[in-house]
């Protein structure tokens, strides 16, 4: 049986995002009901939502002619998404005013609830706006965003809606999480680096690897949704949903910077990154291909090895690759050359795919738990929940 959404839309212009929203939903296989405010139709239409969502929309007339529709559609569903979220609707849910079809939805829904705001940088800073957003986590409401990018007039800031692909990413991930434990890593902070380091060897050319990321931001949106305060540094591009900072790296020298200025404001670290073994010798100029028959390089430090003898932190989660999980000698060395208290063992094979299998192995050398054939999401929720809950 899917995961059902009530996905309701306020008048924001960001609300021409909502069909997409609902198009990458849909792709997650969430059943998606909508719901649209007044404001919000004079920017799209209800019959657009209703054939993306293939349910029908809700508008406000309908919540004096269907008796009691809003606790019908309240219990109906599984996670309640207001997407764009206007400084309106956040403040009247900060109080729990409830004079509209979609704010009544709000006041009596019981499960997981979020919001994803959408307004100009002077509207989303502003100290009123701020504490309406701190009284909506306190009530249990998962806040997405905003985000830094263009907004309406030609401005750019920080108050733009995060892209429909990330909400539903962030969507997939919050399904899987037991509600009970939504805010379960409240007041830690957390550091979490992801993504593959990128080395020059010369003006054109570079040497990596093929990490993707997509494991530590799944990371990072695990830890966000369920209260925590994450720092991430990542080598690949990251929607901002409301990170403490978020610090974008190219070579493992920048990320060793970025972890020796962020490692003491946070308490566990989250290694995720895959930092290259070699660093080649950069010629300012152009090699000749003819010229080259072989490259010069040095073995790189051990950015995690350095930054825990330097720095205490509560947890140490760091990442082992190698051709077979199964082979534990190798990640129960690694565990204690870098001072870690958990090492999650990743086969190679797990390498830019959607499905990963781990096992995951505790200080005192034994195997803590392993996780096969499960999704990204999946993954980051059980390392998270195994390590820090």
């Amino acid at each position: 049986m899917s995961v059902s959404i009530l996905l309701c839309i306020t008048g924001s212009v960001a609300s021409i995002k909502a069909p997409l929203v609902v198009r990458e939903l849909k792709k997650k296989g969430f059943s998606v009901t909508c719901v649209i405010s007044e404001s919000a139709k004079k920017f799209i239409t209800p019959f657009a939502l209703e054939l993306l969502s293939e349910t029908k929309c809700y508008e406000e007339r309908d919540f004096w002619q269907e008796n009691n529709i809003h606790i019908q559609l309240a219990k109906q569903h599984d996670i309640l998404l207001v997407a764009p979220a206007t400084a309106n609707t956040i403040a009247k849910c900060a109080t729990g005013v409830a004079d509209n079809l979609i704010l009544n939805c709000i006041v009596a829904f019981e499960g997981k609830k979020v919001l994803v705001p959408a307004m100009h940088t002077e509207m989303m800073t502003n100290t009123v706006v701020q504490d309406a957003l701190a009284g909506c986590k306190e009530q249990g409401i998962v806040i997405l965003g905003p985000t830094y990018g263009a907004l309406l007039s030609k401005d750019r800031g920080y108050g733009r809606m995060i892209e429909p692909k990330e909400i539903a990413e962030c969507m997939d991930l919050l399904s899987t999480i037991d509600i009970n434990l939504t805010k379960s890593l409240a007041g830690q902070s957390i550091l979490i680096t992801s993504g593959g380091t990128t080395e020059k060897i010369d003006p054109v050319r570079t040497l990596s690897n093929r990490s993707s990321g997509k494991l530590g931001s799944a990371l990072a949106r695990c830890a966000h949704i369920m209260g925590a305060q994450v720092t991430v540094i990542s080598t690949q591009p990251i929607d901002d949903i409301g990170y403490t900072s978020l610090v974008h790296v190219v070579s493992s020298a920048e990320l060793a910077e970025a972890l020796n200025n962020h490692s003491s404001l946070n308490e566990s670290i989250i290694m995720a990154a895959a930092v290259s073994d070699y660093i080649p010798v950069y010629q300012e100029k152009k090699r000749s291909r003819a010229d080259v028959t072989a490259l010069q390089v040095s073995k790189n430090d051990d950015i995690l090895k350095l930054i825990t003898s330097k720095t205490k932190f509560k947890t140490v989660i760091g990442f082992c690759l190698q051709d077979d999980i199964n082979d534990s000698a190798i990640p129960l060395q690694k565990l204690t050359e870098k001072c870690c208290d958990f090492m999650v063992a990743n086969d190679t094979t797990n390498i830019a795919q959607d499905q990963r299998s781990y096992i995951l192995y505790n200080r005192k050398s034994e195997k803590h738990s392993s996780i096969q054939d499960v999704s990204v999401n999946t993954a980051a929720y059980h390392i998270l929940t195994h390590t820090l809950v």
